[in-house]
């Protein structure tokens, strides 16, 4: 039944696609879309803060359920990565406030940063629904976009070694 409700969020979440006429995403190896965004609970994160480490970029909402059933698969994923030079960067598409944000992210006990952003700058990463993964290596370029949807721990896990180096 869980897997079934799971497929319906999934479902229901695709439909939150990017506008037509809006920019065309940066391609593979192109620089990232550049961000300047504060962070929830304070202080901020722009492209340029990352340079050197291999980012697992995360756009989300809080009324997207598979971005919700998510969030464990990335706080686990998160603490396995603390000391690499690879980490997650969450940017929230919602409309919430820093501070309303800020109490569900408690209330969940999300570990990971969490940006405030908007779907437009989701749509120049290449996002055409949520949840929508990105990795952006030390260099600020793109190298990898992930299929729209839920990923677990296993699956990302997998993407991020993929671009771990030895």
């Amino acid at each position: 039944m869980r897997r079934v409700l799971l497929l319906a969020a999934i479902a229901a979440c695709i439909s939150c696609g990017r506008e037509s006429g809006a920019p065309a995403p940066a391609p593979k190896n192109d620089p990232a879309p550049n961000f300047d965004l504060p962070l929830v609970g304070g202080g901020s994160v722009s492209l340029a803060s990352l340079k050197g480490q291999t980012v697992l970029i995360d756009f989300w909402a809080t009324w997207c359920p598979p971005c919700v059933t998510e969030v464990p698969e990335l706080n686990a994923v998160s603490k396995e990565l603390h000391g690499s030079n690879q980490r997650i960067l969450a940017i929230s598409v919602d409309s919430l406030t820093a501070e309303a944000l800020g109490d569900w992210l408690k209330e969940r006990d999300v570990t990971y940063p969490v940006a405030l952003g908007d779907s437009d700058l989701a749509g120049l990463y290449g996002a055409d629904a949520f949840p929508f993964h990105v990795v952006v290596g030390p260099d600020g370029k793109v190298l990898e976009r992930l299929e729209s949807g839920f990923h677990d721990r296993e699956q990302l896990r997998a993407v991020l070694a993929r671009h771990r180096k030895p």
